[in-house]
């Protein structure tokens, strides 16, 4: 009922106070179902829209993107994690944030971090980034037809839909936009307009979002979802350039092996990566996280060279490393059951003491941390553990 309450409330502070507005999303289907959203639903209020797509949260990111025009700005699936930050740069501009990842309190009243884990949610079970977007929106305008992006973003999250996120999936059902059907004990849904299952629609949105990151990729996948139709042959060029790489990579260090610490475990692949935004590590590790060369009792940690030109933005200071975190399955047991600590507890941490900036979920995490840091990065990792 608080949550409720508090999206009502802020939604009618958006509409008394908002003529334009910058969304701000992650370049995965979960953010890409997100913006969208977002975006249908602010413009059809009459309020002129802006769109960014940032891959990682950081001070030279974020700088960047409260030094634009906007009367307020909308985080949809990012955000949440480094809210202070957020709160520090806003000024007295308008902030919302729709996100479902590890939240951090904030005072400002202008900066209303709208996170449902801060009303008794799990972001890992409950409700993705996308619902949480949707139930904000529906509180603006009419956005049945915007459901099925919600059930899509939500596929990130695993097994049937629960909780929240149970809320835009009678939606899209109510609509006709998704048929429910089950297999293997538990629910599947397949998305009608696009005539896919929707995992198999959420990884291409992610394909076609940070495998195109360099390539316009994010806003093509907006885009698609708005306009309900997907081009089918981007995705595949993009699918089919991943897996190469991917194949290589895996092939290398197969053959090599990867770093072990008594806690920890790593790689790196510098700059084998280049010219995809570097949510492809995410995935590249969560895959190898799978693999039998792997130690399933430790943390998984891989490194890439994160490119400094981000599109729409420009080039932000410094040089950074892209870090991500996987708990392989014996491990993701150990950490649900209390025995270890979560992934983003170490990742927040340990970028944070290198001087770097981390967020994510129990089991799964991410960072910016300067270049020259991992080695310390690691160690706190490790020690942490």
């Amino acid at each position: 009922m608080k949550y409720s309450e508090e999206l009502k409330r802020t939604s009618e502070l958006f509409r008394a106070s908002t003529n334009n507005v910058l969304v701000i999303h992650h370049d995965d289907a979960d953010g890409i179902c997100s913006a969208a959203i977002a975006l249908s639903a602010f413009e059809s209020s009459g309020i002129k829209t802006g769109r960014v797509c940032i891959e990682k949260l950081h001070p030279a990111i974020l700088s960047k993107i409260h030094s634009t025009d906007y009367d307020a700005y909308v985080y949809t699936d990012i955000g949440s994690g480094k809210a202070e930050i957020i709160e520090r740069l806003a000024g007295d501009k308008l902030v919302i944030i729709l996100d479902h990842h590890d939240p951090v309190m904030v005072s400002k009243p202008n900066v209303l971090n709208l996170n449902p884990e801060l009303y008794g949610f799990s972001g890992e079970r409950d409700v993705s980034g996308a619902t949480a977007t949707y139930l904000f929106a529906e509180k603006l305008a009419d956005v049945k037809h915007m459901a099925w992006a919600s059930v899509v973003g939500s596929a990130e999250l695993g097994g049937s839909l629960t909780s929240l996120n149970r809320i835009p999936l009678e939606h899209a059902v109510e609509v006709g936009d998704v048929e429910v059907r089950e297999s293997a004990g538990r629910e599947r849904y397949y998305i009608i307009p696009f005539r896919e299952a929707w995992d198999r629609l959420s990884t291409k949105l992610t394909i076609l979002g940070s495998v195109g990151y360099y390539t316009d990729g994010p806003k093509k996948a907006v885009e698609s979802c708005i306009k309900r139709s997907l081009d089918e042959n981007d995705v595949e060029v993009l699918e089919e350039y991943r897996k190469q790489i991917f194949s290589k990579v895996m092939a290398n260090l197969r053959r090599h092996g990867i770093n072990r610490d008594e806690k920890v475990q790593w790689f790196s692949v510098g700059d084998s990566f280049a010219g995809m935004g570097t949510k492809v590590l995410g995935t590249f590790t969560s895959i190898l996280a799978y693999r039998g060369f792997v130690d399933q009792r430790k943390y998984l940690v891989g490194f890439m060279n994160f490119p400094r030109v981000i599109p729409e933005l420009g080039e932000i200071e410094g040089e950074w490393t892209k870090v991500s975190v996987r708990a392989p399955k014996l491990l993701a047991e150990l950490i649900n059951k209390g025995a270890m600590p979560s992934v983003s507890k170490l990742v927040v941490e340990a970028a944070d003491y290198v001087g770097g900036y981390g967020d994510g979920h129990l089991t799964a995490a991410s960072a910016l941390i300067p270049r020259g840091t991992e080695d310390d990065f690691l160690k706190k990792m490790e020690e942490l553990a």
